[in-house]
């Protein structure tokens, strides 16, 4: 009995924060499953600047790099911190004045907060 509660307890420790990738969305209830190793969760939602009466939108999309936070170690309740940099989708600024955008098309906005500076391509 014992070494089953120890087995829970590595269990629910190993699963308080994942890092995985996200394998599906459903941006009608704001909702995706990630893919971490074997595991795929269930669907879950994740975590945005503004979500009161200001609220925002910035979907991850499937294939981004994300954080998956599990109270008590219980997937099935996690919510998704989304996102970490990779290869494939690397920071668009190195410069700690610069509020960035990349979009998928290709656009970009950068605002250098120091030199007070917007460009948009």
């Amino acid at each position: 009995m014992e070494s089953f509660s120890f087995s829970e307890l590595d269990r629910k420790l190993a699963n308080l924060i994942r890092v995985g990738t996200v394998k599906e969305a459903d941006y009608k209830k704001a909702r995706v499953r990630i893919q971490i190793g074997k595991i795929l969760t269930d669907w879950l939602p994740w975590v945005t600047s503004r979500a009161g009466q200001d609220r925002n939108w910035s979907a991850p999309s499937v294939g981004e790099q994300v954080v998956l936070l599990s109270p008590s170690g219980e997937m099935a309740q996690g919510v998704v911190i989304p996102a970490i940099y990779q290869n494939k989708h690397p920071a668009p600024s190195d410069k700690e004045t610069d509020v960035a955008f990349v979009f998928q098309d290709g656009s970009k906005a950068i605002y250098d907060k120091k030199e007070h500076h917007l460009t948009i391509s």
